[in-house]
């Protein structure tokens, strides 16, 4: 395994391109968190709809049938904004509030771990074999949280009770960034883990070899001491 010297210290190709990879998961999982485009309407098609993501959503000169006053809507909207008060159980069903909480989760485990990487490339606290296995456990915790909003997201998503007329509907940058992310902590995680085995090897050597001396035999200048002792004795 190759060394990349950064700073005052070298780390393993594993670790440089599981940062790399770590650091684009993070800018996709950043952009699909704040972007409104999860859910995004074709263009040449009706325009009462424009976009959504998951905490926006854009609407123009739209009439909801359950809004009493059939208010026309038109801009974009946070969803605890005012406004969408008359309509909001509409916008935010349970299911899509378990997308928004497992990309919440996911969102905040990522600046934890880029913000324990960044500690790591500037110290010796990565040459600890147990912090970069921590890395690849909480990058595994971040994929499978991205894969369950996504896929809770990509089978809702196109519902006719929360989406007026998906056909003319599409899933939007913001969505398959989400997805990028998910793939890019996978392989990160998966790096992350070969990094902790490479760091963790010497000490296991250490160990087999403690172990085999402890199962050995006597050494030789014992077993000579012993055979004089006999043959003095005889």
């Amino acid at each position: 395994m190759g060394l990349i010297r950064f700073g005052n210290a070298d780390y393993s190709l594993y670790f440089i391109i599981a940062c790399i990879l770590m650091f684009i998961s993070t800018l996709c999982c950043i952009t699909a968190f704040a972007a409104p485009y999860w859910t995004a309407r074709y263009q040449d098609t009706p325009k009462d709809f424009r976009h959504i993501g998951l905490w926006e959503l854009c609407l123009y000169k739209y009439r909801h049938y359950k809004d009493d006053l059939q208010k026309p809507y038109t801009g974009c909207f946070w969803f605890w904004a005012n406004d969408m008060y008359r309509f909001r159980d509409w916008i935010i069903p349970p299911w899509f509030k378990w997308v928004q909480a497992f990309a919440t989760l996911a969102f905040i485990f990522t600046i934890v771990l880029m913000s324990a990487i960044a500690v790591a490339l500037f110290s010796t606290f990565r040459w600890r074999w147990i912090s970069i296995l921590i890395f690849g456990i909480i990058s595994v915790a971040i994929c499978i949280l991205e894969v369950l909003a996504i896929a809770i997201y990509g089978v809702r998503g196109q519902d006719r009770l929360w989406m007026p007329r998906p056909e003319f509907n599409f899933f939007s940058f913001g969505y398959w960034l989400e997805f990028c992310a998910a793939v890019g902590a996978f392989f990160a995680s998966i790096l992350f883990f070969m990094d902790a085995r490479w760091l963790r090897s010497p000490y296991d050597a250490v160990d087999e070899k403690r172990s085999q001396n402890r199962k050995s035999p006597s050494n030789g200048s014992h077993l000579l001491l012993t055979n004089s002792s006999v043959k003095t004795s005889v």
